[in-house]
């Protein structure tokens, strides 16, 4: 345990690190900061979400409509007193160029404006949500996907072939009512995109830096400073490897929870999903220019924590990836650039091969692929198709890199230093 505990404190010790971590805090801060613009809006749809209940049914859209007409009826009797006119809608009032509102209206006016636009905005595409979701073609959808990406062949087979799991996660979405919620509108907001694009992504890319960092730190810690020979001149001393191993590990998991406990605490605390932790994920609020149906009926909360724990096992297998470089390039920085290419290459890899290939698609399997995607982990989409992708490339990639570390740890104890 002493050991253990020393290599984890190299790490504490290290400037270049904690520098990275810090850096890295402040550069999510930034995202924060510059997406904040939507944080108002995001608490007035928490308020409407508090008023009305989020499920979507007859009783609430008659509730919306009674309020909406009333609403509406108080902006036409201001704009009537001030300009002369009245409105049908809101769209009707905002697209009205004669004027400028601000010049016009007081705050408060203008913040009625705001909140009638809102309730405008839920009780309209509310009313017709149905028919929304019933005009979207999983099917269509999945063969302009196979279209762009340009996949033929027995590839485009093997997709088609799970076309009926799409139709049938289609219909349970359907019948049991996840898409008839209210949530932060995918089309106005962008939230899915912020969240799970733009925060995790940059998330998950810092961790992965520190991660073969942190892991080539301390795996070729005795290399870098001339010390090893000393250090693993002992029966014990190659056992050290292991509790390196280990040591990295644990490190690498404790910074990930770090960047990932303050980050999205500070986002949460800036962003407001009170009302929505219990929202079906794969709610028709939450598409834009494309759906985010999940593969299940995954709540947000439910959705967030399963993200969060892909996040977990992506690193450990890129903990592992960078131990086995370790053990043959007895240098830091040589480790870390070595990983750079081997990501590019494993990145790449798809390429390699004809579109019309189901080693094309197998191609994306990769923890690599996975980690460039996390805005659509566990949605339906043509190229992965399946629902267990995730689980798929997580156990694949931890079996093959698990007999890689157990072969490395065995080799090291018999390997000449010199």
């Amino acid at each position: 345990m002493r050991i253990l505990l020393y290599e984890i404190r190299k790490v504490i010790l290290s400037p270049v690190i904690l520098a990275l971590t810090v850096l890295f805090l402040g550069f999510n801060f930034f995202l924060i900061y510059e997406n904040s613009y939507i944080k108002d809006d995001l608490r007035s749809i928490n308020q409407l979400a508090h008023m009305y209940g989020t499920e979507i049914n007859a009783e609430m859209l008659k509730r919306m409509q009674s309020d909406y007409e009333a609403s509406l009826e108080k902006v036409n009797e201001i704009t009537n007193s001030v300009v002369s006119k009245k409105y049908q809608n809101m769209d009707e009032l905002y697209s009205d160029r004669t004027f400028y509102i601000p010049e016009k209206f007081s705050e408060k006016n203008i913040q009625l404006f705001n909140n009638t636009a809102l309730l405008d905005f839920y009780y309209n595409n509310s009313l017709h949500i149905e028919e929304s979701f019933l005009s979207r073609d999983p099917i269509k959808i999945a063969e302009y996907e196979l279209k762009v990406y340009g996949i033929s062949g027995p590839a485009a087979e093997l997709i088609r072939s799970q076309f009926d799991n799409f139709s049938e996660r289609y219909k349970e979405v359907h019948e049991n009512n996840e898409y008839k919620h209210l949530f932060p509108a995918q089309s106005v907001w962008e939230t899915h995109l912020l969240l799970f694009k733009t925060m995790f992504k940059a998330l998950l890319i810092e961790s992965l830096i520190l991660t073969v960092l942190v892991t080539a730190y301390i795996m070729n810690f005795e290399f870098d400073r001339g010390t090893y020979l000393l250090t693993y001149s002992s029966k014990r001393g190659r056992k050290l490897w292991l509790d390196k191993f280990c040591a990295s590990l644990i490190t690498n998991i404790s910074i990930l929870s770090i960047l990932f406990v303050i980050s999205l605490a500070a986002y949460f605390s800036v962003f407001s999903y009170k009302e929505f932790w219990h929202v079906p994920i794969s709610s028709y609020f939450n598409a834009g220019k494309e759906w985010f149906m999940s593969w299940w009926n995954l709540s947000f909360i439910e959705y967030l924590a399963a993200a969060i724990v892909l996040a977990y096992l992506l690193i450990v297998l890129f903990t592992l990836m960078t131990v086995v470089l370790a053990r043959w390039i007895r240098n830091s920085y040589l480790v870390f650039f070595t990983f750079l290419c081997l990501f590019g290459v494993i990145f790449i890899n798809q390429g390699l091969f004809p579109n019309s290939s189901i080693l094309f698609l197998l191609g994306s399997f990769t923890p690599v692929h996975l980690i460039l995607n996390s805005v659509v982990w566990f949605m339906q989409r043509a190229i992965t198709f399946t629902a267990y992708y995730e689980i798929i490339t997580i156990v694949a990639w931890f079996v093959i890199l698990l007999l890689f570390v157990m072969y490395c740890t065995r080799s090291f104890r018999k390997c000449d230093l010199k």
